[in-house]
């Protein structure tokens, strides 16, 4: 028999009797806590224009839509994200309403996504929208409410990551940073790569203080009062009223005592052209994102044709009982009893990084025994994990929250290209990722014919040629010896980590063009980044030191 006959496609999949039953008592319980909240519930189509969700109303790419086509030829697209199909419903039929309405949501989105990083295709999503309401207790209200669904799902530790596009754009409009600066700029500060952003600042003209202001945004600045210091540090009135509605937004949440759950990230930047103040996601353990995002978006319903602030916040429903599921009961445990996990590269990686870890006082002594068959080695008194792995499965190790750290190459965090913040460069290890080839390819590379690579890198190396050389490459992706590639002509150059260069030059090839520099670096889980600020901080900052 046909296996498609009897298997669901890549990223769909049945649900079960006993998982179906745990996923409609949580939905509903969801869906009670928003309607007691007064939100009315409203039903949009699955499928709709696709102008709905195009340009800067959605919040998907294109290439990820699933489209096809009416009998009348119009383009309609499977709904990937409700907030437009909500925006474009709301202007339909509430245009002539002036005062607040709050509408809630539950249904499936879908996403063509093909990464195979294990995320659904189809999903359920449930969500609050409130319009016509552009005050700070509308903000608190619905991060109130985004904090009594988790508890309402049965979560206890968890945060909600707070912050405010407006903050940098103040910032970034006070120093006339221009367009594509900025946007390389907000990219590093968004994946916590603040190394990389103290390197890029140093060619922008900006005082020293805001530098280090920029650098240190999500580590120095995550509590009430660090927050409310740098009213003292910016000038601009944008900035500093972003700095103010959110310690406006904290001081109601604490009247409700549910403060103990907000911790400030202005560093939060992702759709940063999209929201147009607050923004927030709900982290917990058992899944490696976030599972609650959300924001105001002051500008989208303008889209539909009415003027009108909003603001709400969507849930993943299936991503909620993963973290449900992977968590086991054991939500109640302290974070101060919790393990924080390292996934060390196999090899002189991790026996580097091993080193430097003993010179700040972290030790495994499991790990000196070269004769142990164990997986996972267990510092109980530092409450530490440890476990060795094939650099290219760290950052999937690290992304899925299998672990809270991980220390692997620069050249496999940008092929394998998952979501991890990438907070630190050790220094060691390192090497270049370079085109090389024969002396006479050299010419090829300036020219506007089309060439052949050869790579174990294909997303670096066609990055590197699409986005910095504008040049139309064919990438052959192997996994052996590149340096046979141009010798037996499969291909004009190859795109290789390169250390000491000897290999290529006892094969008559040489270092053409360099790509970037690597070395290793320090990444962190999300979820492990925020739940765990306190402790991995401080883990950051005594490495730093002994750098």
């Amino acid at each position: 028999m046909n296996y498609k006959m009897y298997h669901t496609p890549e990223g769909v999949r049945d649900i079960t009797p006993d998982s179906l039953k745990k996923k409609l008592d949580a939905k509903k319980a969801i869906i009670d806590t928003i309607e007691k909240d007064g939100y009315c519930l409203i039903e949009t189509p699955s499928f709709e224009y696709f102008d709905v969700f195009a340009n800067k109303s959605g919040q998907t790419p294109s290439n990820e839509l699933f489209k096809f086509y009416d009998k009348e030829g119009n383009t309609l697209v499977l709904r990937p994200d409700f907030t437009p199909s909500m925006a474009r419903a709301f202007s339909k039929h509430y245009y002539n309403e002036t005062a607040p309405v709050k509408l809630c949501y539950s249904g499936n989105t879908f996403v063509n996504s093909g990464d195979l990083n294990g995320r659904l295709k189809e999903s359920t999503q449930i969500g609050a929208e409130c319009y016509n309401d552009d005050s700070v207790n509308a903000d608190a209200e619905i991060i109130s409410l985004m904090i009594r669904c988790m508890e309402a799902s049965g979560f206890n530790n968890f945060v909600i990551s707070l912050g405010n596009v407006e903050f940098f754009k103040g910032l970034f409009g006070e120093y006339g940073i221009n367009e594509t600066a900025e946007r390389e700029l907000r990219e590093l500060i968004s994946v916590k790569n603040y190394f990389a952003a103290r390197a890029f600042l140093e060619n922008i003209s900006i005082d020293e203080d805001i530098k280090e202001l920029i650098v240190n945004i999500s580590e120095q600045y995550s509590g009430y009062d660090s927050l409310k210091s740098l009213l003292d540090k910016v000038k601009n009135e944008r900035s500093r009223d972003a700095v103010k509605r959110l310690l406006e937004i904290y001081d109601i949440l604490k009247n409700q005592e549910l403060s103990k759950y907000i911790s400030f990230d202005l560093g939060l930047l992702n759709q940063y052209d999209y929201y147009t103040g607050v923004c927030y996601r709900a982290y917990t353990f058992g899944y490696g994102d976030a599972v609650m995002k959300g924001g105001r978006y002051d500008r989208l319903v303008k889209d539909f044709g009415k003027d009108t602030p909003a603001i709400g916040f969507g849930i993943c429903l299936d991503e909620l009982m993963i973290a449900k599921s992977n968590l086991k009961g054991n939500d109640d445990i302290p974070l101060e009893d919790r393990y924080i996990t390292f996934a060390l590269t196999k090899g002189r990686l991790a026996n580097d990084t091993l080193g430097l870890l003993e010179k700040i006082g972290i030790t495994c002594e499991e790990m000196k025994d070269k004769n142990s068959r164990k997986l996972i080695f267990v510092n109980e008194e530092l409450k530490l994990k440890f476990f060795l792995s094939k650099g290219p499965d760290v950052p999937t190790y690290v992304e899925h929250g299998v672990a809270d750290i991980g220390v692997v190459g620069k050249d496999t965090i940008d092929e394998e290209n998952r979501t991890i913040f990438e907070v630190l460069d050790l220094g060691f290890g390192k090497c270049k990722m370079c085109v090389c080839g024969y002396e006479s390819a050299k010419e090829l590379l300036n020219t506007r014919d089309r060439i052949r690579v050869a790579t174990k890198y294909p997303l670096i190396a066609r990055k590197y040629f699409t986005e910095v050389k504008h040049k139309s490459v064919d990438i052959i992706k192997l996994n052996g010896s590149i340096e046979l590639a141009p010798i037996v002509g499969l291909s004009d150059v190859i795109v290789d980590i390169v250390e000491t260069g000897s290999t290529l030059k006892e094969n008559g090839l040489k270092v053409l063009e360099e790509v970037c520099p690597l070395s290793a670096r320090v990444v962190v889980n999300p979820v492990s980044m925020r739940v765990l600020e306190k402790r991995i901080n401080e883990l950051i900052r005594k490495i730093r030191e002994e750098l």
